[in-house]
């Protein structure tokens, strides 16, 4: 597990972005649960942490693709495929990702 963040640095209802190597990694929280995943749309690789996070919703900026931030799931076109998602943990006000 990486330490990438200060749980303070995303508020509740916001996602970013933070390099870890070679990755682009979003982390978004959702009413208090940090959800990771890959920073690319699967539509076409662009940044979803450029999009619009709602309800556990992100929305990719560039054609409209919606994903569940909880499960990866695809929810409309014209992406098809899930998100890679990541495990997150929590611990002492840091939060940690693991990229294995």
């Amino acid at each position: 597990m990486k330490k990438i963040a200060d749980e303070s640095e995303i508020a509740p209802g916001e996602i970013k972005s933070f390099t870890v190597g070679f990755d682009e990694v979003a982390v978004c929280n959702v009413d208090g649960r940090m959800c990771a995943f890959i920073d690319r749309c699967t539509h076409q690789d662009l940044p979803l942490s450029d999009g619009e996070l709602s309800d556990g919703v992100v929305t990719c900026a560039y054609h409209g693709a919606q994903f569940d931030v909880k499960t990866g799931k695809a929810l409309c076109m014209p992406a098809t495929e899930p998100l890679e998602m990541l495990e997150v943990r929590v611990e002492d006000g840091s939060v940690f990702i693991d990229l294995e």
